[in-house]
């Protein structure tokens, strides 16, 4: 069985379109030998871009997280497909990669010094898990032995904040094949501290009490490849809750002030997630005094939600951490598909939370509103044929409150038809990441947000 993915134009500038755009584009380089070695019955062979097919099997229990488990030799196996089917009653999808094919696809692009390995993991996460039906997004667990113990490491230690759930490394290999070539991690984005997610070792080892905190997890020799793996990683494989008594069911992250002001940003980011510009200007207001709380569009919108929905869960925000961190003045800051569905949760607010809100800084606005991560939008493509129409939804909201951002390369953008209409349209050099200067542009939002506290006080 084989996923046909439709060749599409063009892509957004963001890294999640670029990861999709990986996956549509590389099948020409792709090795189309099929996986030989035989599967259990809740496998399937599908086309993995970069990876070359892969062998897909599907959780025995409820899904709990998506993996990306490479052989341990060049070729998948029998002791392979054992491995994959352990996590798999764990609840984790496991897509199986020979290392072999992954190191010759890559060596076939012919236009990159370097890899961004964690793009294809992200990449077919996305896929897969829409075509599959998943309810909730899941980020992609890296995880090998030997050579593929590596690429997992380098693939965390590369990626982006929030594009990996994390990566486990059994009995890892000395040296990485040339062919793989990762690149470093980007140094222009905000990463947190340390690793962007979890990172587990095991070794096989003689003496398994030589383990002391901090250290590789020790097995010995007689337990078995599988049964490390699986321990390894259970515990990060993760069951979603819902509550309606507090927020801990919303993709949120918390970024309090170390020296707090009375004002407290909600940011949603875009359909990439808590990653990229959106996570960058987020930790910019934070290191000026004003708590955030950033809103994972990725995973919160990754099954379809209304605008009523989405404006009862963003009352559910406010007033937690309205309470919490004792906030006077709120900005909401949405950024491409954040910024697109923002006017349609502020209208839907209760009268006195809407009050409380007094701006609403919107970067790289569309005219389109979706309210459900699709890959075409990642591509670039326009609105589905469900999206809403933003401009009337905007006219509700009172234009002083209200900044609209936009590069000056965008071409679909609502901010230049917004001017002379007070609201405060800003325009600045580059496309829809702006011109990369993030703590100018969280200046810009302040700015404007102290404004108007001073026009209302």
């Amino acid at each position: 069985m084989t996923f046909r993915i439709p060749r599409l134009p063009r892509i957004a500038g963001t890294a999640a379109g670029a990861a999709a755009l990986a996956f549509c584009a590389v099948h020409a380089n792709a090795a189309s030998t099929p996986v030989s070695t035989p599967a259990s019955a809740a496998t399937m062979h599908v086309s993995g871009g970069r990876y070359g097919e892969v062998a897909v099997t599907k959780p025995s229990v409820a899904m709990r997280g998506f993996t990306v488990l490479f052989s341990a030799d060049k070729h998948w196996s029998a002791a392979d497909q054992t491995r994959a089917d352990a996590l798999a009653q764990h609840g984790a999808l496991v897509v199986g990669v020979e290392t072999e094919r992954y190191a010759q696809n890559l060596a076939a692009v012919k236009n990159e010094t370097c890899h961004k390995l964690y793009s294809d993991a992200e990449a077919l996460s996305h896929q897969l898990e829409r075509q599959l039906g998943s309810s909730e997004y899941y980020a992609p667990i890296a995880i090998g032995s030997g050579e593929g113990a590596l690429i997992a490491q380098r693939m965390l230690s590369q990626a982006p904040a929030n594009t990996m759930a994390g990566a486990v490394s059994l009995d890892p290999a000395a040296k990485l094949d040339a062919r793989f070539a990762p690149c470093p991690a980007d140094p222009t984005l905000s990463r947190g501290n340390g690793l962007p997610g979890f990172f587990e070792q095991g070794v096989t080892t003689k003496d398994v009490h030589a383990a002391t905190s901090g250290a590789p997890r020790a097995f010995a020799p007689s337990v078995a490849d599988a049964d490390k793996i699986v321990a390894l990683t259970s515990n990060h494989l993760r069951l979603v809750t819902e509550s309606e008594e507090d927020v801990s069911d919303l993709p949120l992250v918390e970024l309090p002030a170390a020296h707090p002001t009375d004002m407290l940003a909600v940011v949603i980011s875009g359909d990439g997630g808590w990653r990229d510009l959106d996570k960058t200007i987020a930790e910019a207001l934070q290191k000026q005094g004003i708590s955030v709380i950033g809103w994972d569009a990725l995973r919160y919108f990754w099954s379809e939600r209304t605008p009523e929905q989405t404006s009862h869960d963003l009352a559910r925000v406010l007033k937690t951490y309205g309470s919490r961190w004792h906030a006077q003045h709120i900005a909401l800051v949405g950024y491409s598909f954040g910024a697109d569905v923002m006017p349609f949760a502020y209208n839907r607010l209760p009268d006195t939370l809407r009050a409380k809100v007094s701006y609403m800084s919107l970067l790289g606005f569309a005219p389109d509103a979706d309210f459900q991560i699709r890959v075409t939008g990642w591509l670039g493509m326009p609105a589905s044929d469900k999206a809403l129409q933003v401009r009337p939804e905007l006219a509700k909201v009172p234009p002083s409150i209200v900044q609209c951002v936009y590069g000056a390369g965008e071409k679909d953008t609502l901010c230049p038809a917004l001017a002379n209409t007070g609201i405060d349209v800003v325009k600045t050099n580059g496309d829809h990441h702006f011109d990369g200067d993030y703590n100018a542009l969280a200046g810009k939002i302040i700015a404007g947000w102290k404004k108007e506290i001073a026009a209302r006080e």
